[in-house]
């Protein structure tokens, strides 16, 4: 074993955590790293002189022979022993779970091996070594070949050097094809730019970075294939250099399958747009931050929009901050930092802020980082404040349509059916009450036929307003059929339920149809009994409201008996 070896390995290992060292093929100790000796409890500095025997001298028993039996094997031609799970006793006497693996130093197989490669990692540790190391091109290869991305590596010479199976999916060739590659065999693939625009070889992001050596990150690529369909990655690559040259060593590219989510925020830019031209003539700020320096610059034209002048807003970060809602501002810190951090590749929140006058309103804060420093770190970023208080105002409006009966302005029966699940639900974790009361008017029809349907929606929205007077706001009144309607009694028993119901009868007595006949219903009252579901609370409310109608009508029906 040369000097130079030695020397070299000493400066490999000398800030490594794994204990590694080397041996001859008789156990004998050659050299070893400072780990190796905290590992066994002795003094850095010389392993032979410090380090009591040879290497199968550290164990014993069983595990002793195990070793024994490793050298054997490699000196009869093995190249690897791959040893697992032994034990030693350390000097201090206690006992370590140790993880040794042997590999013969040297490329030629036929030559006879000069020494062995010892890496020994101490497995009883809370925290397991992750740091594979760079010379185990077989465990190198196990890490790529199970990643969820796409891994090539390009040698300087254009060729591929390494591929896992993942990258041969996505670029439809057998694996074995794609270890055989050069850049050259990619011309038959129509990649395409986020415009649509077809890629010359050149313009690729490893032809690039193979000329040009400068890395690139997270490029979109739409990837044709065979049958016009286009399937969109996001590739990333990055130059090893062999240290002492000039010359590049390799490209490393990583690219995933981002279909979906290219689809998804296409069709949301889509929505956005559409969404643009229906808000035309809504203005939008802008805000720059140095991360850096730490100035942060907030737009005339967005602070003049709140009522601010150009000088009321400081100019630091914190000045935005200051604006934002309280119920709001955490949340927008925590993703402006997943942003910076690289963990969420865009940056854009709804907020409100603070106008100068007191009240808030929405704005859509967006932004992404526009600058890296020479360390890859972000530097600056940039953005948009836009004015979507129309939007959520069209918001709101939209969930009390889908949520509300158009006619009487009471909820629909779809949102009446939530709301009592909701409330059944609550009940049986909780324990508390529920009360559910059916209403149908008395010869709805016979208004309709006489006095037209005119008359008979007046009445029905006099009735939806009589009963939305007397609910409480955690009630619900809703619309449940055509004169029907169901009110949903969070905390209410039977007996409350059957109050409630009379109150609401006699309350009915001031509608009046044209011909001054006061109107009537009939009702029935319910409470939510042990582990019964709403469906069979709806039943027995019904059928009790049926009984009413049966029984002359103009009445309320209750079954108080649990």
């Amino acid at each position: 074993m040369s000097d130079e070896f030695l020397e070299a390995l000493s400066r490999a290992t000398l800030r490594a955590s794994v204990g590694i060292g080397s041996i001859d093929v008789d156990g004998r100790w050659l050299a070893c790293n400072p780990a190796l000796c905290d590992l066994f409890g002795v003094a850095r500095g010389d392993v032979s002189a410090t380090v009591p025997g040879d290497l199968p001298d550290l164990f014993e028993g069983e595990h002793r022979q195990t070793v024994l039996d490793a050298l054997e094997g490699l000196r009869r031609g093995r190249r690897k022993a791959d040893v697992r799970d032994l034990q030693c006793r350390r000097p201090d006497g206690r006992v370590a779970q140790l993880r040794l693996d042997l590999s013969v130093i040297g490329e030629r197989e036929e030559a006879a091996p000069e020494a062995l490669l010892v890496l020994i990692e101490d497995i009883t540790a809370a925290n397991r070594i992750q740091r594979e190391l760079e010379t185990s091109e077989v465990r190198l290869r196990s890490v790529i070949r199970a990643m969820a991305d796409g891994v090539l590596l390009i040698g300087a010479d254009r060729k591929v050097e390494l591929a896992n199976d993942r990258a041969a999916e996505l670029l439809d060739r057998s694996l074995d094809t794609l270890r055989a590659s050069s850049l050259n065999d990619f011309n038959d693939l129509e990649f395409l730019d986020a415009s649509g625009r077809t890629l010359a070889q050149e313009e690729r992001p490893v032809a690039r970075t193979v000329l040009t050596r400068q890395p690139q990150r997270d490029v979109p690529l739409g990837l044709r294939d065979r049958n016009g369909s286009v399937r969109w990655i996001e590739i990333s690559t990055e130059v090893i250099e062999l240290q002492g040259t000039d010359q590049p060593y390799s490209v490393v590219a990583t690219f995933s399958d981002i279909t979906r989510r290219y689809n998804a925020e296409r069709q949301l830019r889509d929505r956005e747009e559409q969404f643009s031209l229906v808000m035309e003539g809504a203005k939008l700020g802008f805000w720059d931050w140095d991360l850096e320096s730490g100035e942060f610059a907030f737009s005339d034209t967005a602070a003049e929009r709140l009522g601010y002048s150009p000088d009321d807003v400081a100019p630091h970060r914190d000045a935005l901050l200051d604006l934002v809602h309280p119920e709001d501002r955490q949340a927008l810190i925590e993703r402006w930092a997943a942003h910076l951090e690289g963990t969420k590749r865009d940056f854009q929140m709804d907020v409100r802020l603070q106008r100068k006058s007191g009240g808030y309103d929405w704005r859509l804060v967006r932004g992404r980082v526009v600058r890296r420093n020479e360390k890859d770190e972000p530097s600056r970023m940039a953005g948009t404040v836009m004015d979507i208080g129309e939007r959520k105002q069209l918001e709101a409006r939209l969930q009390e349509l889908a949520t509300t009966d158009g006619l009487t302005g009471a909820f629909n029966r779809r949102h009446g059916q939530e709301r009592l699940e909701a409330e059944v639900d609550q009940s049986h974790r909780l324990g508390h009450p529920v009360g559910f009361v059916l209403l149908d008017i008395d010869h709805f029809k016979q208004v309709n036929d006489r006095f037209g349907h005119g008359v008979g929606d007046r009445i029905l929205q006099r009735v939806s307003s009589l009963l939305r007077d007397r609910v409480r706001r955690t009630d619900t009144v809703s619309r449940w059929g055509g004169e029907e309607f169901a009110m949903v009694l969070p905390g209410t028993d039977a007996a409350g339920a059957a109050g409630f119901a009379q109150n609401v009868l006699d309350g009915m007595a001031v509608i009046e149809t044209p011909d001054g006949v006061p109107l009537s219903a009939s009702l029935g009252a319910v409470s939510l009994r042990k582990d019964e579901t709403a469906t069979e609370l709806v039943r027995r409310a019904d059928r009790l409201m049926y009984r009413a109608k049966q029984s002359g009508r103009a009445r309320v029906e209750v079954e108080l008996d649990h």
